[in-house]
């Protein structure tokens, strides 16, 4: 076994550990510098313990095997199948290259892409060079296919300590978190999406993180005259609460995930504090000033089912009930506040309100069927919502019997 490559990943990416062999293989030594954007965990003595943060990862994921054809499209299968069952008709895909497109576009071209997806291109490099050489695509197959955005980072995960703030972390004073790039560099790569007609979404975590993207979005939104892009911040997760109001100033969609809020309620606090805290996992806030929230999963962070999603946003709380009364329960939505983020504003975060999102005259007959009303069972038990029909376009893609 010491001769094995072993990797296991974070769940939510943004760390790693690796035995010995894989340090090797990346080669990765005491002498190694910690990457821009990155970290090289080491022990007393200075020596790699195996652990990478965000951008160190790369150091070992360029040196594993590539995922074939063959793979990919099992693995979609499989997703397709699960995302069905758990009563998804359209997901947003934060951040493919070349081959993920090629796939998708078979996939719908063929008719066996079963759920409606909006894809982001990941980063301004190579393969968006490759994708954006025609423009946006703002449909394919029926509104099946859009590939009309871009996915950059920012900074880490909070769990991980990545996330950027302002000020140190309250459980380890030492650190502010990790800024993946200087501001000069990834403004630059924001402009370079923005005028080939891109809306930009842009994953930001901590306070620090979140502060520099708006202080891009503020320079560049009207420079390039992409107001209308409705460029989104994903996660907005800790945000001062003088920032939070220049999200509705700027015209920056907040695309918020509420079981990040169950999920890391058991560490959130003591990463940041009492103070910083109120501007977290802000969902009223941003409501209360009319910003439109685009909620989702961010599976495979959190599981993909919605109403996992739906019952942390009204509830406040995990599928135990705990804590009683919710986490910070003012910041709560209500139970159709949060039926709309994950629908009707969730279409419009990827410009597709009129298409998606509701039952209309016009619009996709994209609709599920579940055991219970919704809106008359009690919030608690809104997780335990079970879909038994999903249906597509009018097509039927999913049956529990």
């Amino acid at each position: 076994m010491a001769d094995r490559p072993i990797w296991l990943e974070r769940v939510d990416g943004h760390a790693g550990w690796g035995n010995s062999r894989v340090l090797q293989l990346a080669g990765i030594t005491r002498d190694t510098p910690d990457p821009a954007g990155g970290k090289i965990v080491r022990d007393a003595n200075g020596n790699a313990t195996g652990v990478l943060v965000d951008s160190a990862q790369d150091l070992v994921t360029k040196v594993m095997p590539k995922q074939t054809e063959a793979e990919a499209r099992r693995v979609l299968d499989r997703s397709l199948q699960q995302i069905a069952k758990m009563g998804l008709t359209s997901v947003h895909d934060a951040g493919i290259g070349a081959g993920h497109d090629r796939l998708y576009r078979d996939y719908a071209g063929n008719k066996k892409l079963t759920t409606r997806v909006y894809g982001m291109i990941g980063d301004v490099a190579a393969d968006f060079d490759e994708l954006s050489k025609n423009g946006p695509l703002k449909t394919y197959a029926n509104d099946m296919y859009v590939l009309r955005s871009v996915k950059l980072y920012s900074d880490g995960a909070l769990g991980s300590r990545g996330a950027a703030l302002i000020e140190p972390y309250s459980d380890e004073p030492k650190s502010h978190g990790l800024l993946f790039r200087k501001s000069h560099d990834i403004y630059g790569l924001m402009e370079k999406a923005m005028k080939k007609g891109y809306q930009v979404n842009v994953h930001a975590i901590g306070d620090a993180g979140n502060r520099q993207i708006l202080d891009g979005y503020k320079k560049l939104v009207d420079r390039t005259a992409t107001a209308g892009l409705r460029h989104r911040m994903e996660h907005a997760q800790v945000v001062t609460m003088e920032d939070i109001a220049r999200f509705k100033e700027i015209g920056i969609v907040p695309s918020m995930q509420p079981t990040h809020a169950t999920s890391d309620m058991n560490m959130a606090e003591d990463r940041v504090g009492p103070k910083r805290i109120k501007g977290a996992y802000a969902w009223r806030t941003f409501l209360k000033q009319g910003s439109k929230i685009a909620c989702g999963s961010d599976f495979p962070v959190e599981s993909p089912n919605p109403f996992y999603g739906i019952h942390a946003a009204v509830t406040r709380q995990d599928a135990a009930g705990r804590p009683d009364g919710g986490w910070y329960a003012n910041e709560a939505m209500t139970l159709k506040e949060a039926f709309r983020c994950f629908t009707l504003d969730a279409a419009y975060a990827g410009h597709q309100e009129k298409a998606l999102g509701s039952l209309e005259a016009g619009k996709w007959a994209d609709f599920i069927v579940i055991d219970q009303d919704l809106f008359k069972m009690p919030a608690k038990d809104i997780h335990k919502t079970v879909v038994l029909q999903t249906w597509v376009a009018g097509q039927q893609v999913y049956s529990s019997k």
